[in-house]
């Protein structure tokens, strides 16, 4: 069996259609994976050379891919690997071949700089690689009974689906309605018409008296009708509650889930009309390299240390890969920090406060255990439980 390698030309169908025979059985090579995520995939040598592929005498028996991704939290801008369509024959399975793609993969990674790398998936499996549930969404569930119905105005709206003709001008203005979130995917104009125009969703534009909005909604097992949620909302607010009132009209929904992020402008929007809401864990995070993620949010940290009043230098050390940095918060006490690397993850970008993750580790349980610092490094959590975690998302129309 060969060692993984990164595609060549003219491999990128041969690849689509082992993906689809993993994921989506029984297609007859419509390359169902591409058509889903266009974004991500695509018949080019730039995309091409994403995909990691494992043979074995000539066949295809692993796939994998690694999309380059910049993630703004707040200033910072992290550069990412997002990893997709982790897949192994399935006569196949068992035989270390998702292993190897995985390790091939993370030092590709840190070879080509990235400070993290995301993904989707079973925690259990990729736990063992360094993958930790991080970051927050939110899912919160749209009535008609406390939206109401539609004003007459709002009913007049006139909405425009996104699709392959719509104009590279508008697609500029929806680019920059995207452009100011705190907590986001950084996306070049030429992703903007393959994440709206997919078969598996549909975005509705409207413009009136000078503002616009979008609406992106989408239905079960990946058909975009009848609607069950809405995976993205944006542009002026007002207006876009407009127009989820007339579509709930038009199609006649009683509910839709609407799934946001942690921006507090987008929970205010939609909150007051939700009958219910939860948060739940947005993805999966890797931290590929301590030193150049500490770096890249230098900024975001010492502005939070300020207002907080945190200062002190403290050494970081993820005990799994044997990585080091230096956190330097200004005047103050030194501090050591030494944790396994999956912690690491809830230290910056978990769903819950290091208060309550501090109090886990009374626990005699392992999951507890594992949050559990080296001699000392109680100190330095509660100084930083001030400042971290940070809000980490990834909108559902980037994931790969």
């Amino acid at each position: 069996m060969d060692r993984p390698r990164l595609a060549r030309p003219g491999e990128f169908a041969e690849a689509m259609r082992f993906t689809d025979m993993v994921f989506r059985p029984g297609q007859n090579g419509r390359l169902i994976v591409q058509r889903q995520y266009p974004h991500a995939y695509r018949d080019t040598p730039e995309y091409e050379r994403r995909l990691l592929l494992v043979r074995d005498e000539g066949q295809v028996v692993g796939c994998l891919a690694i999309h380059p991704m910049t993630i703004r939290v707040e200033e910072a801008r992290l550069t990412t690997g997002g990893i997709g369509i982790v897949g192994t024959h399935p006569r196949r399975r068992g035989e270390g071949i998702m292993s190897a793609m995985l390790d091939d993969a993370i030092r590709r990674m840190e070879r080509s700089g990235f400070a993290l790398s995301v993904l989707g998936g079973d925690r259990q499996r990729y736990g063992w690689f360094g993958w930790e549930d991080g970051g927050a969404k939110n899912a919160f569930e749209l009535t008609t009974r406390l939206l109401g119905a539609p004003s007459p105005s709002e009913a007049a709206l006139q909405l425009q689906r996104f699709s392959s003709t719509t104009s590279e001008a508008l697609c500029r203005r929806l680019r920059r309605l995207t452009s100011s979130r705190p907590y986001w995917v950084e996306r070049s104009l030429v992703d903007v018409a393959p994440l709206f125009d997919r078969r598996d969703r549909e975005t509705w534009v409207c413009e009136a008296g000078g503002r616009l909005a979008y609406v992106t909604c989408g239905g079960p097992d990946r058909q975009p009708r009848p609607y069950q949620r809405i995976d993205e909302i944006g542009g002026d607010g007002e207006l876009a509650l407009g127009m989820v009132r007339n579509l709930m009209r038009r199609y006649r929904l009683d509910r839709l889930t609407a799934t946001t992020g942690p921006n507090p402008d987008e929970v205010s929007l939609v909150q007051p009309f939700s009958s219910n809401w939860r948060r739940t864990p947005d993805c999966m995070i890797k931290i590929i390299d301590l030193a150049t993620l500490v770096e890249q949010l230098r900024a975001v940290l010492l502005r939070r240390a300020r207002r907080a009043r945190v200062g002190g230098t403290f050494q970081l050390e993820m005990t799994d890969s044997k990585q080091l940095a230096l956190l330097k918060l200004g005047r103050g006490p030194r501090h050591r920090l030494a944790m396994p690397d999956r912690s690491f993850v809830h230290l910056f970008f978990g769903m819950l406060p290091l208060a309550e993750s501090l109090a886990a580790t009374a626990s005699p349980s392992s999951a507890a255990a594992s949050f559990r610092p080296a001699v000392g490094g109680r100190a330095a959590l509660r100084k930083l439980a001030d400042i971290l975690p940070l809000p980490f998302y990834i909108p559902p129309l980037n994931h790969i």
